[in-house]
């Protein structure tokens, strides 16, 4: 039934080359150089007896004939490392990325309880701030990002909403915010949270604007929540990543009850690939040990704020 079929080498070379855009990229995934890719792409199209890509003078684009091989042969292959995860009896490893804040306050303090129950898969964490395209990578099996809006083509379960709420160690408790402490808060670079600010946070409480000499900002919101457990100051930061830190007392929210709606975090894979038994039963895990944290996201601040009052 196989006899027909191309080297698996030239089917690969081609496919990643089809998946990547490029033949450089292609080669550094299989870690061959951009002229083997060159090459085994040759000796497919040879043997098909038709061209795959269109060479330009400085890129290469698909034909009509490579744009209908490509998905089937990428299809095809995720099929294969399927199989031979699902069928090895061995330690089975999950790639997932996601963001240092979600894995160093979330994730990571509740792994060895998945490790406890499922001995055999272990999961290697990337932390790197750059987009994961699970239609080109295939280094990546899962992926737990922050978002308001499902992604089209990929599988996902939505794991937690959030809001995002006034906090601060518990020496930092009775501080006024109106008038006196440090504000702590993000350089945000996602859109979705540019409503997620001391100015609207200000506003929504009904409080006259803060001094801008007030504020300092960092680029993560991890080092947003060290430095206040630290003492430095009171963060405005969001309800899930805090969670933990406040049931442990690190940190507490402020009596000014205003919370800003944030968005989602969701854990998202191709829909082949949360088939596979490893992804199914650490996503299952994922539901049971986070999924009570699904809500509604808010439809707008909720404002409750014990206005300070004249000193006597």
């Amino acid at each position: 039934m196989f006899a027909r079929l191309p080297p698996l080498p030239a089917l690969r070379a081609f496919e990643a080359a089809a998946r990547l855009g490029s033949f450089k990229a292609a080669a550094d995934e299989l870690f061959v150089t951009p002229t083997a890719i060159s090459h085994q792409i040759r000796s497919l199209e040879s043997t098909l007896g038709m061209g795959l890509f269109e060479r330009r003078t400085r890129s290469v684009a698909l034909t009509e004939v490579g744009r209908a091989l490509a998905p089937a042969l990428t299809r095809g292959f995720l099929e294969i490392r399927s199989g031979l995860e699902n069928a090895l009896d061995q330690v089975t490893v999950i790639h997932l990325s996601t963001t240092a804040a979600f894995a160093t306050l979330r994730l990571v303090p509740e792994l060895p309880r998945f490790y406890e129950r499922e001995p055999e898969i272990r999961v290697k964490i990337d932390t790197s701030t750059q987009r994961v395209d699970l239609h080109r990578e295939r280094g990546t099996d899962l992926v737990i990002r922050y978002s308001a809006h499902p992604q089209a083509g990929l599988a996902e379960l939505p794991l937690m909403a959030e809001h995002f709420i006034a906090m601060a160690a518990p020496s930092l408790v009775g501080t006024d915010i109106a008038r006196d402490g440090i504000l702590l808060a993000t350089s945000w670079q996602q859109p979705v949270l540019g409503d997620v600010n001391w100015a609207r946070w200000f506003e929504v409480a009904g409080l006259p604007a803060f001094e801008e000499s007030r504020l300092v900002t960092f680029d993560e919101e991890l080092y947003v929540l060290q430095a206040a457990i630290a003492g430095r100051g009171i963060a405005l930061a969001s309800s899930v990543l805090a969670a933990d830190l406040l049931a442990r007392g690190l940190l507490q929210p402020l009596d000014c009850a205003v919370a800003l709606p944030g968005a989602s975090y969701r854990a998202l894979a191709l829909p082949r690939t949360m088939e596979n038994r490893k992804i199914r039963t650490f996503v299952e895990w994922l539901k049971d040990t986070f999924g009570s944290e699904v809500s509604a996201e808010p439809q707008a601040a909720a404002v409750t704020h014990r206005k300070p009052q004249p000193p006597s």
